[in-house]
């Protein structure tokens, strides 16, 4: 836990961290409490305040380390509970909490055995679970941007039971990286800022729609629809399906695109809460002369306008990765898990290049054919993608063609790696 001045700690293990945190931090002073509906705990460290809840007489304010116990995954009404304790909390406060994960190989296998109970716990089911991104979302929603600081593994009981959990994730769509990776992780220790809440809004009715090209409609029920970003400001969502390419997508739902602005996004981005007033915002900053030529992403490659280098641009949180960077308004590459462009856009989409990079492509032809630069703006955004950490093949390809439209570019900076000769020699080979 990082170096803090006042702390407040709710929940009884979490209170319980106070005498090692301040053998490090001898200046930290310390206030705790119980969760809501949470049973008392045993002795606490002399060093800490006892308070009867969070909203006694004697509860600290400004706070800049939230601590929160492993009891806060099955609080019941988490979300306002949290923004309301936020509000003791200092503009710059950390927040830090360890969540038990509910998708681990080893939770898993006792829900297959049909006996949950942990081992060591006895029949006493009161361990708190909740899948890493069921956690980030709620996190978002309050304000806060969550980072993965450490975790503990889990092994599946057996190669044969491990081998049978990849083919059951890979028979609903989730990749083997993914399985390999988060499944085997039993606690996480997560920590949070409030670094984004404090952009410019607009509330109101939304400036932009959503496209959404659609395959799998209960991972757009999950993420797309159930966005409080896009509720906020009564966005509305056009699903498209059986489209051959983004390009069709988009040439699709024009028609159904009320708005001014057009924002076209995976079906596993999830939009937390302020995003919606936040884009407003930006897009009401766009003089109405400019917007037409105007590209808009969220996370990609600019350029360092000093050394005239690529840099890193943007924000999102993508599973338990943090990509957190400046805004670029000379952007090179966009990862097309989320783009904007005016409904009367001049750009088009290129068919030929696929699902891939097709964002990217804009870009450059952005720069080269309308002598515009794309930006890239900083706002709160979740990729609750299923994909394992491996290119496909249609990436190489969709790479292949973007080279060649674009040789004068070439090498061609992307979040997915610089694109050039080299880069085409590590296409997989096909089975």
């Amino acid at each position: 836990m990082p170096a803090a001045h006042r702390v407040l700690a709710v929940g009884a293990d979490a209170a319980l961290l106070a005498g090692a945190h301040g053998a490090r931090w001898p200046g930290a002073r310390w206030w705790a409490t119980d969760l809501p509906g949470e049973a008392a705990g045993g002795p606490m460290p002399e060093a800490v305040q006892w308070l009867s809840d969070v909203d006694a007489a004697d509860a600290p304010q400004a706070v800049d380390l939230l601590v929160l116990g492993s009891a806060f995954a099955g609080l019941s009404g988490a979300l306002p509970w949290l923004r309301q304790v936020s509000q003791r909390c200092t503009r710059r406060a950390r927040l830090v909490l360890m969540l038990n994960n509910a998708s681990s190989a080893t939770h898993i296998e006792h829900l297959l055995q049909a006996d949950a109970t942990p081992e060591g716990v006895g029949a006493d089911p009161a361990v708190p679970r909740q899948t890493p991104p069921t956690l980030y979302k709620l996190l978002m929603d309050a304000g806060w941007m969550p980072r993965l600081l450490h975790h503990t593994d889990c092994e599946p009981a057996s190669a044969a039971s491990g081998d049978a959990l990849r083919m059951a994730a890979q028979a609903l769509g989730v990749g083997a990286g993914q399985v390999d990776l988060l499944h085997r992780m039993q606690r996480l220790v997560i920590a949070a800022e409030r670094d984004m809440e404090h952009a410019p809004i607009e509330p109101g009715a939304a400036r932009f729609s959503v496209v959404v090209p659609t395959t799998d409609a209960r991972q757009l029920r999950a993420n797309v629809e159930c966005s409080p970003g896009l509720h906020e400001v009564g966005a509305r969502i056009v699903s498209v399906r059986n489209v051959a390419s983004p390009a069709d997508a988009i040439e699709q739902a024009r028609p159904h695109c009320e708005a001014d602005w057009v924002l076209m996004c995976h079906q596993d981005v999830y939009f937390p809460a302020g995003f919606g007033e936040q884009l407003n915002a930006v897009l009401a900053s766009i003089p109405a002369e400019e917007r037409s030529a105007t590209l808009i992403g969220f996370v990609g490659m600019g350029v360092d306008r000093a050394k005239r280098q690529p840099v890193n641009a943007g924000h999102v949180i993508d599973r338990l990765s943090r990509a957190d960077f400046e805004a670029s308004d000379t952007a090179l590459s966009i990862d097309e898990l989320a783009i904007v462009m005016a409904r009367d856009s001049v750009h088009r989409i290129d068919p030929g290049i696929g699902w891939h990079l097709w964002a990217t492509e804009l870009c450059l032809t952005s720069i080269k054919t309308h002598g515009r630069f794309p930006r890239i703006v900083r706002l709160p955004l979740f990729h609750n993608s299923r994909t394992g950490w491996t290119l496909p093949g249609a990436f190489y390809d969709a790479a292949e063609y973007l080279m060649a439209r674009h040789a004068d570019f070439v090498p061609i900076h992307t979040l997915c790696g610089v694109l050039d000769a080299a880069f085409l020699q590590r296409r997989p080979r096909e089975n």
